[in-house]
């Protein structure tokens, strides 16, 4: 039944301008605002989150529309960046057509192996999808990517490696990160548009069954075959933005972990919402590049990752951006003024009483409450879902019944958000602790704290608040969050 509403759900999204339109404005606000606040460390880590979201974007196009688990979309991402570099080197061409040649190389490549999707699917697909990664992955480690040598494959031996020239109105870090942020906007919204319009359609029939499909008229063989080349051709552009953020690409870059890592946090991220395209290439490279710049190990981030997917299972298929989205669907205008006016007003004086008392710096008590405020909504019941993942339910159950019985016993939903407001403060303090120093009983009580105030807020209304909120419901009376 849970797949079943999913699949409705994902088979019947909007018109395709409805579902576009959020997706080129939130990009537009990141491209305007965003290097603004970066510092240059910053900026190149972000434009290489921009391009991952693509990458990732096209395994969420093959996995959340058919169910095909691709685990090779890295290694096309590699073969789109290898054509782009070689036309630029080896007869330059401008970076623009260079790009969409490596696009369409990697689209006919990603076509080619989705060959097999036509006769198998699940385990048996994801074998093959991997063991193509690793066919390119012993490739490139012989051949390497071109860097301005002569021949087909361009390979410079024991000299100096040239690298490609940006596009003319994007030679510095800041203005190519409006121009990646720019270009990833559009293929978010390619897909948004397919899944509006009869692929869109056609695809969630052959998910639902390749036989009730064929019934309806869908060419399963031409449908399955367009997920892919769109998916190939996103990957590519993907590579190709990378070769052009750092002049060349590394052969050691492209590894099989790779592939499998991007396609697990996009499962995380969520597969069924654009949003987590974006969340998992922050995860992917956000997160250790943060941790890196910490003093700590990046390599640690797999660890949070491990426990991010685990997590990501027990709730659900639908990620962290899907969970976001079933919150946010049906919420009125007035409590979106509601929650943005007191998030702020949490975090702010949450963050100013830290710093008065020299607990902690200003930002990062900020950010504690920030977090912990969208944790304790992201990921609601986490704590019970865990219980239920290591058999602990019924035990847990049956201590709620004996608190039942007990005089003033307190609600068991109160006892629900207990354990949740636990976990979540607890692994906010133990990321920031190891992140960034901060003492842990420091960060537990920062998290503790915005979350207690939030729920005195839900329990009292201010009344200014509440004279704001019902004018809200008269001139915003219908739900838009949707």
């Amino acid at each position: 039944m849970a797949n079943h509403t999913i699949d409705k759900a994902e088979a019947d999204p909007g018109g395709a301008l409805h579902r576009c339109l959020p997706v080129l404005a939130v990009f537009l606000v990141l491209a305007l605002i965003g290097p603004l606040l970066l510092n240059a460390y910053w900026t190149k880590t972000f434009t290489s989150v921009a391009c991952l979201t693509l990458a990732s974007a096209s395994v969420a196009l093959l996995f959340g529309q058919l169910g095909m688990v691709s685990l090779c979309q890295f290694a096309i991402a590699g073969v789109g960046g290898w054509f782009t570099l070689r036309l630029m080197h080896g007869w330059g061409v401008p970076f623009e057509l260079a790009l969409l040649a490596g696009g369409c190389a990697a689209s006919i490549f990603g076509l080619v192996t989705g060959l097999p999707a036509l006769r198998m699917r699940g385990l048996y697909l994801a074998l093959v999808s991997l063991m193509v990664a690793a066919a390119f992955q012993v490739v490139v480690n012989v051949t390497g990517f071109p860097d301005g040598g002569p021949g087909w494959l361009g390979k410079i031996v024991n000299g100096q490696r040239a690298l490609i020239e940006r596009p003319w109105i994007a030679q510095d870090d800041t203005a190519y990160l409006r121009y990646v942020l720019v270009i990833v906007a559009a293929g978010l919204a390619l897909i948004e548009w397919h899944r509006a319009s009869m692929p869109g359609r056609a695809w969630a029939l052959i998910r639902k069954g390749e036989a009730a499909a064929t019934a309806a008229g869908v060419n399963v063989v031409a449908y399955k075959a367009w997920a892919f080349g769109v998916a190939g051709f996103l990957a590519g552009i993907s590579g190709g933005l990378l070769a052009g953020s750092n002049g060349q690409l590394d052969n050691t870059g492209f590894p099989v972990a790779q592939s499998i890592l991007l396609f697990a946090l996009t499962v995380v991220g969520g597969a069924y919402h654009w949003v987590g395209a974006l969340l998992a290439a922050l995860l992917m490279r956000a997160m250790p590049a943060l941790l890196t710049d910490s003093g700590v190990d990046g390599n640690l981030a797999n660890v949070f990752f491990g426990f991010a997917l685990i997590v990501s299972l027990v709730q659900g298929r639908k990620g962290i951006a899907g969970q976001m989205a079933d919150v946010y669907k049906t919420m009125s205008v007035r409590a979106i003024v509601e929650g943005v006016l007191t998030w702020a007003a949490i975090a702010l004086g949450v963050a100013a009483l830290v710093s008065l008392l020299d607990l902690a710096g200003f930002w990062a008590a900020l950010g504690i409450a920030l977090v912990a405020l969208l944790l304790r909504i992201a990921v609601p019941g986490v704590a019970w879902a865990l219980l239920g993942f290591f058999h602990l339910q019924d035990v847990a159950a049956r201590v709620l019944a004996l608190m039942a019985k007990a005089p003033r016993a307190p609600n068991p939903r109160f006892f629900n958000r207990f354990l949740n407001w636990v976990f979540v403060g607890t692994f906010i303090a133990w990321v920031a602790w190891g992140v960034f120093d901060l003492q842990f009983v420091v960060a537990c009580g920062t998290a503790w704290l915005a979350m207690v105030l939030k729920a005195c807020f839900e329990q009292w209304h201010i009344p200014y608040l509440t004279r704001l909120c019902e004018f809200i419901d008269v001139r915003f009376p219908s739900n838009s969050a949707a």
